[in-house]
């Protein structure tokens, strides 16, 4: 009899839970080259008047306003009667009887075909239905309920035949996804291609997938993996546990045509969710070796912000920029740190190279203002000069994550590093229990060393240089701010970066620039006559340079104000910036101390 109680306890228990879930079914199948979208099982009061649909979405630091695709939106009661709503923004919609609502059927139109004039959204955040596969990343086509964000999800795709289908989220025996909430499914993205080729394997206790569409042959599921391998178990191994059982890697490569069809793919990158990540990058040979350090660092982010994360992100307002979190630097910038040095100790890369990784960081964040600390870009990055400093806090993010990391192994005597304390404080809270906002910085201190909160006042809340020479020689290490090049090397004396529109420009002039027409600002069209259109081309172009020497001329191609330039140059010798080197006189503790940067342990 008690079984019997048990189990009929158990069947009502999960007919509830389905019952009480929101039904939500996207529709491939009508050629409207829209989303689809129907909800049901809805049960609202009068305070759900509003449906939305997202503004803002975690990790992606630009406006999105997803509303503003939605060509057809419709509500009905039970007995199929259409009620009144109003679009009341351009990304909410009210309905005048919320409590007669039975469905919800809207179309939205896809982010790939949008102009690039106007808040253009990069493509690994956006959404894309082309002939050739179709992007799904939930938070750009799927709406929500205020209130109703915690609420569960089933979720239903109609397709055209069987092609493949990516993603992270699980689905039951009749083939319908299981969301525990919005939040879940606005964090769970979806490739769908007839085209996608299809890997796995087993790092550690992680399943991991991959599911690329490529116009290419070397850009398949399988190289890819092959590629991924050393650096998923690096991470493994820092990590020592396995955060997730299972881990997708989706990833939409791009020919030149695509591009021309669809502009807004001229921008790329990768965007990395709880258990996933999207890739939108160009499809070329090249890809590969870029492609494998971004890997390492969308894949280190199942440790922050997923089991690492303030209630601010954690309950995050998808209608507004989170600028009240202080702790992107510690969602990117230690996230960065951690997945260079957990190659470094996993032996994929070397000590110089890690070095070198600590220059080019300092370099790149020289072309940023000092006025903004971490702490500050975390605040302001959605406002108009806060939003070009954002990329900061992959530069100076990662080397305050580098000194921090020093500064832990001197005060402990090498006890612990910053590893040590981040997978502490992951152990502490994960996935369930996010830390207060504006108390971590005491706790930090209060499991480290009261050293540490003059260093996050200095370097996290304000951006007071660092002395390199004095942080490094704790670890033995040398450091010059500048020093002529020991090869002769020749320079164009002027640092390239990119604009806000993905072009190559003159990001700023070196103290060795002698020339006087080029400025600050100036378009890259060639150098050497190579076309500066992408990273392999810009390495082509350095090595064209590398190859002549210093006093030589080159011919610079630029846009300036719209009118195009074709100027001689003439190079100059090169200087190496922000050179960190081994310390052949290091006392015995510091050459002990340097070794734990090498090692887990």
């Amino acid at each position: 009899m008690i079984i019997r109680i048990i189990f009929l306890l158990f069947i009502s228990g999960a007919i509830y839970a389905q019952e009480s879930a929101l039904q939500y079914e996207l529709n491939l199948t009508i050629a409207n080259d829209a989303f689809n979208v129907t909800i049901s099982n809805i049960d609202l009061s009068d305070n759900d008047r509003v449906f939305s649909f997202v503004s803002f979405a975690p990790g992606v630091h630009q406006p999105l306003d997803f509303g503003r695709f939605v060509k057809l939106f419709k509500v009905y009661d039970k007995n199929g009667t259409e009620l009144i709503t109003n679009k009341i923004s351009i990304n909410d919609f009210s309905i005048l009887e919320p409590q007669k609502v039975s469905k919800i059927v809207y179309e939205i139109d896809d982010s790939f075909d949008m102009s690039t004039g106007h808040h253009p959204i990069y493509p690994m955040s956006g959404t894309g239905i082309t002939n050739n596969y179709t992007i799904v990343n939930s938070h750009g086509v799927f709406g929500y309920f205020q209130n109703l964000k915690n609420k569960p999800i089933e979720l239903s795709i109609k397709l055209n035949g069987i092609p493949k289908v990516g993603t992270a989220l699980n689905k039951n025996e009749e083939g319908v996804y299981l969301v525990d909430s919005y939040y879940h499914l606005a964090d769970s993205p979806i490739l769908i291609g007839n085209d996608l080729t299809y890997s796995s394997t087993i790092i550690g206790e992680i399943k991991v997938e991959a599911f690329v569409h490529s116009p290419v042959d070397d850009l398949n599921a399988e190289i890819v993996l092959k590629e991924a391998t050393p650096i998923l178990n690096a991470a493994v191994d820092f990590i020592e546990y396995a955060p997730v059982d299972r881990y997708t890697f989706l990833m939409y490569f791009n020919n030149d045509e695509d591009v021309e069809n669809m502009p807004v793919l001229h921008f790329g990158g990768a965007l990395e969710h709880s258990y996933s990540s999207t890739y939108a990058l160009s499809g070329n040979s090249g890809t590969l070796q870029y492609l494998k350090n971004t890997i390492a660092h969308e894949f280190m982010h199942i440790l922050s912000p997923l089991h690492l994360r303030s209630e601010v992100l954690a309950n995050v307002d998808y209608s507004r920029p989170v600028s009240e979190d202080q702790h992107v630097w510690l969602y990117e910038g230690v996230t960065e740190w951690a997945s260079f040095v957990m190659q470094i100790r996993n032996g994929n890369l070397n000590f110089e190279e890690y070095l070198q990784y600590l220059s080019e960081k300092i370099h790149r964040s020289k072309n940023y203002s000092d006025e903004y600390s971490l702490t500050r870009i975390s605040e302001e990055w959605s406002t108009a000069e806060g939003g070009k400093q954002y990329g900061n806090i992959y530069q100076l993010g990662a080397i305050t994550a580098a000194m921090l990391d020093i500064k832990l192994i001197e005060l402990s005597d090498g006890k612990k590093g910053l590893r040590d304390v981040y997978l502490e404080l992951i152990k502490k809270y994960g996935k369930s229990h996010p830390f207060d906002n504006g108390t971590f910085f005491d706790e930090l201190v209060a499991i480290t060393y009261p050293e540490i909160q003059e260093f996050i006042d200095r370097h996290i809340k304000n951006n007071t240089p660092f002395n390199f020479e004095e942080e490094v020689a704790a670890v033995g290490l040398k450091y010059y701010p500048k020093r002529e090049n020991p090869e002769n090397l020749p320079t164009m004396g002027i640092i390239i970066g990119p604009n806000s529109e993905g072009e190559g420009i003159i990001a700023s002039l070196l103290d060795e620039y002698t020339g006087s027409l080029l400025q600050v600002g100036d378009v890259i069209i060639s150098i050497n006559s190579i076309e500066l259109i992408d990273m392999e081309s810009y390495m082509k172009i350095m090595k064209s340079v590398e190859e002549r020497s210093v006093g030589e001329q080159y011919e610079i191609e630029i846009s300036r104000k719209g009118e195009k330039m074709l100027l001689k140059e003439t190079l100059v010798p090169k200087y190496d910036y922000f050179i960190f080197e081994l310390n052949p006189d290091a006392t015995k503790k510091a050459k002990f101390l340097r070794r734990l940067l090498l090692t887990n342990n």
